[in-house]
């Protein structure tokens, strides 16, 4: 078979010469070697001649011709811009219709990874570090706030634009915390792209005034003055020695939150020791040691009154708390609030408060060191000596510290009842 014929020499072609150009023929580019217009007749004579462009090439040492495209849907530059690109695919070892496919397929993969199917891939990732609870926040804030905007674009093609723009909205709400959550998610849903390389950089990472979100200090309505605290611990003896009641009482006493007192189970409770030990639900992904309660006396009675008439297994596990509705479960922290609430209603009170109150006042009128105060509320230490105190746990200076503001409520209780006799 003969030779394919030589392209004809130019040099160099121009628009107007591509479109007047009719005669058969290859027609080759003085700028980009190998290139090449070819110019086939059709077979309809109403037809006008078919234009190809085409690009020849060795590699391994046979001669290979290129496909390009069409004329005049790829223009003269365009033509040139994919044949350079094409002699680098060449110098890099590789062919050019090779690397068009592995292009195409990754502009497929691309297309694909947009940022809803990156995010279930990492929270697909950290689901096993995440308690059920965090699992769910990440989920309400990217179905509620974030996939709604930029769920189907893919994470390679999303700017900082689509970023503030959510931001900006919940910024105009005055809805800080879940701007500030919404951020955190995408910055990681983000920098799991990129950790895989399917981003070139992480944009949500910017520190542009748009990405900023000051701190709102929210806080949960609390007693904070010693003698209104006696006069509702007052309020409480007038109540019966229920479930709800006493979890009320030991609340109060108890620096912990609403969600684990009602949780308390009798295997955990040790009178003897006079402690009690759980994992913090806030924090047990991060750590899974368990936060010892110092009790003092006064909860230790109330614990023996309901001990006499605990419900639990052979193994002696149970709750401590019992629902009078649901036996099998216990109180809900909900019945604490509304009980609160119940018996001062000239206040706002919350059950969470009383941490509050507690951190307050035993600082400020028993002078208890607030390091002390910061660990027997569960809270982590911050700075370099965090990781120490959490290590010591100081057990024994909170149990003082327990003892102390047990003895302390109980003044303030006396207090107020003399107030009113003597009113």
């Amino acid at each position: 078979m003969p030779p394919h014929p030589a392209p004809a020499f130019r040099r160099k072609l121009s628009d107007a010469f591509l479109r007047s150009v009719t005669e058969p023929g290859k027609y080759a580019d003085g700028e980009v070697p190998g290139l090449y217009l070819q110019v086939q007749t059709s077979l309809k004579s109403h037809k006008p001649a078919s234009k190809y462009w085409r690009m020849k090439y060795r590699l391994h040492g046979k001669e290979n011709v290129y496909a390009i495209g069409r004329y005049p849907d790829i223009g003269l530059k365009d033509a040139r811009e994919l044949a350079r690109a094409a002699r680098r695919d060449v110098a890099n070892h590789t062919a050019p219709l090779k690397a068009k496919r592995a292009k195409l397929q990754a502009q497929l993969l691309n297309e694909e990874r947009t940022f809803s199917y990156v995010a279930e891939q990492w929270l697909a990732f950290k689901s096993p570090d995440l308690v059920s609870k965090s699992l769910a926040g990440f989920r309400g804030a990217l179905y509620n706030h974030i996939l709604p905007t930029i769920g189907r674009i893919p994470v390679g093609e999303i700017k900082l634009e689509h970023i503030t723009e959510i931001i900006s909205t919940l910024r105009r709400a005055r809805t800080m915390a879940m701007a500030k959550r919404v951020r955190t998610i995408i910055r990681a849903v983000l920098g799991f792209a990129e950790g895989r390389g399917w981003v070139e950089r992480n944009v949500a990472l910017s520190n542009t005034e748009e990405l900023k979100i000051r701190h709102v200090v929210t806080s949960n309505p609390a007693i904070e003055r010693p003698a209104d605290l006696g006069r509702f611990l007052l309020r409480l003896d007038e109540l019966d020695a229920s479930s709800v009641n006493t979890a009320m009482r030991l609340l109060v006493m108890l620096p912990v939150r609403p969600g684990e007192l009602v949780k308390m189970r009798w295997e955990d409770v040790d009178l003897i020791s006079a402690d009690w030990r759980y994992v913090v639900s806030k924090t047990r992904h991060l750590d899974k040691s368990k936060h010892i309660v110092p009790l003092p006396e006064q909860a230790l009675v109330l614990l023996r009154e309901l001990y006499k008439r605990r419900v639990v297994d052979e193994a002696g596990n149970g709750w401590v708390f019992v629902s009078p509705i649901y036996p099998g479960r216990p109180i809900d922290a909900t019945s604490l609030a509304k009980s609160y609430q119940r018996i001062w209603p000239e206040y706002a009170i919350t059950a969470h408060g009383f941490r509050a109150t507690y951190r307050t006042i035993a600082h400020e009128h028993l002078g208890i060191d607030p390091i002390v105060l910061e660990l027997s509320l569960s809270h982590r230490m911050p700075g370099a000596l965090g990781a120490v105190y959490a290590r010591a746990q100081l057990l024994p200076q909170r149990r003082e510290a327990a003892q102390q503001w047990a003895d302390y409520l109980d003044r303030l209780r006396n207090n107020a009842a003399l107030a009113i006799q003597t009113d």
